[in-house]
């Protein structure tokens, strides 16, 4: 009980409650508050990395490149998982209409002026939202047919091919793993 007082007796101040800090020795050259700093950096690394678990810890750099290689250690929770696998080589494989989706935005900021081409974005969005939900349905089908079990529908699956689809190639992580016309 160190901060609440029995009963009857008034409340203690923090002041007498918490521990006293020993004075602080600021660094008095950029040499010295270099080397205070890599020394916490060092004691919170070796908290965090290693422990039970025996993870190392990868730079930057080398946490993309594996990405890139489509890593299974290094790919985010939303990509993990033979399904998904399935998912971004079907997409990969193939040319879609979504593939064309950065191309709206530019035309929807023009088609706020132009009532006839806004009309025809929203029918174009349409489109690609249906594209989504059959290439989903097609991405489950594969599925089951080399798995045992799929968990999940078709418009998540849809969702998730159409979001890496609309992505030019050299900007989708993980890296593309299949060319374009390749049999899956």
């Amino acid at each position: 009980m160190g901060g609440s007082a029995p009963k009857g007796r008034p409340t203690p101040k923090r002041r007498d409650t918490t521990p006293q800090r020993g004075p602080v020795k600021a660094p008095k050259t950029r040499k010295e508050a270099v080397q205070w700093q890599r020394q916490q950096v060092r004691g919170t690394s070796r908290s965090t990395s290693g422990g039970a678990s025996g993870t190392k810890r990868v730079t930057g750099q080398a946490h993309r490149e594996a990405l890139r290689r489509g890593d299974p250690d290094a790919l985010p929770k939303r990509d993990r998982g033979p399904v998904r696998k399935i998912a971004r080589d079907y997409v990969d494989s193939h040319r879609m209409i979504s593939n064309f989706l950065l191309i709206l935005f530019p035309l929807m900021i023009v088609g706020y002026f132009i009532p006839f081409l806004n009309i025809a974005v929203i029918g174009l969005l349409f489109v690609i939202v249906v594209e989504w939900y059959l290439t989903g349905r097609r991405v489950r089908a594969l599925a089951v047919s080399r798995l045992d079990s799929v968990r999940e529908g078709p418009w998540s699956l849809g969702f998730y091919a159409g979001s890496r689809a609309y992505m030019p190639r050299r900007w989708r992580m993980p890296g593309p793993q299949v060319r374009i016309g390749d049999k899956i």
